[in-house]
C-alpha cells in the first residue's frame, strides 16, 4: 500500500526518485519485455531502478522491424522508444558484461568493474538464446542491432545467393521480406534458399497443407 503523500507517475516529466523506498530493482536486458517491466514498474515503486542492457549498444531496439524490413532502416523504426525515456524515469543504466551473480548476497558483478551493483529484487528480461555457427563465417550474418542489419543489407545487394537458416516463424519472415525486397530492386535472379532441420514451426502447427502453400 503506498502512502498518499508520494505523487502518481502518469507524467514522467515530473517524475523525482523518492527517498520513501531504500530497495534497488534490477532488471537485466534491453528488449521490449524489460521496457515494459521497468514501465510497469515506475508506476508505483519510488525506489531504485537500475538496468542493465544485454546489446552490444544497449538500446531498446524493435528486433521485429530487422526480419520485415530489409530495406534501410530510419531511427524512428528501430527505436521502441524515445532515448531519453530511461532518463525521464529515473532508470539508472549501467553498461556491462554481467560476470556472476551472488543470489544469497544478492550481488551484481561486472566485467572489469570492480564495483559491484547490491540489489533487493532482479527480473532477468534477456528473452530466448540465439543459436549461432559454431565458427565465424565473413559471410554468416546475424539480425541483432541496426548496425548489424545496415551491414547485412550491403551485402544481400551484392549476392547471388542468399540462404537462411532457421525452422522458427521468424526464419520464415526474414525469408519472406527478404525475397519481397530483392524483387522490388528487380533482382529477381537472385536466390533465397530456407535450410531448417526437421519440421518447421509452420509444419507443426500448421499442418503440411500450409507450410508447403508458404514454402512456395
Amino acid at each position: 500500500t503506498l502512502p498518499e503523500h508520494i505523487p502518481a507517475f502518469a507524467k514522467r516529466k515530473f517524475l523525482n526518485r523518492s527517498k520513501i523506498d531504500p530497495r534497488t530493482f534490477v532488471v537485466l536486458g534491453d528488449s521490449e519485455t524489460a521496457l515494459a517491466a521497468m514501465d510497469a514498474l515506475r508506476m508505483n515503486f519510488t525506489g531504485n531502478i537500475v538496468c542493465i542492457p544485454s546489446s552490444t549498444f544497449g538500446q531498446f531496439e524493435n528486433q521485429d522491424i530487422f526480419r520485415r524490413k530489409f530495406a534501410p532502416l530510419s531511427k524512428n523504426e528501430t527505436y521502441l522508444t524515445d532515448l531519453d525515456i530511461l532518463d525521464k524515469a529515473n532508470i539508472t543504466v549501467v553498461k556491462g558484461t554481467v560476470k556472476s551473480i551472488d543470489k544469497e548476497k544478492k550481488l551484481i558483478k561486472l566485467s572489469g568493474d570492480k564495483k559491484q551493483i547490491q540489489f533487493d529484487k532482479m527480473l532477468v528480461a534477456w528473452g530466448s538464446y540465439k543459436k549461432r555457427l559454431q565458427k565465424d563465417y565473413t559471410n554468416a550474418f546475424y539480425l541483432e542491432d541496426r548496425y548489424s542489419h545496415a551491414k547485412c543489407h550491403n551485402e544481400i545487394i551484392k549476392a547471388n545467393r542468399i540462404v537462411v537458416l532457421g525452422s522458427s516463424m521468424d526464419a520464415f519472415q526474414s525469408a519472406s521480406s527478404l525475397r519481397s525486397y530483392l524483387n522490388s530492386l528487380g533482382y529477381q535472379k537472385t536466390e533465397v534458399i530456407l535450410v531448417h532441420e526437421g519440421a518447421s514451426e509452420i509444419m507443426k502447427n500448421m499442418g503440411h497443407v500450409v507450410s508447403g502453400a508458404i514454402c512456395k
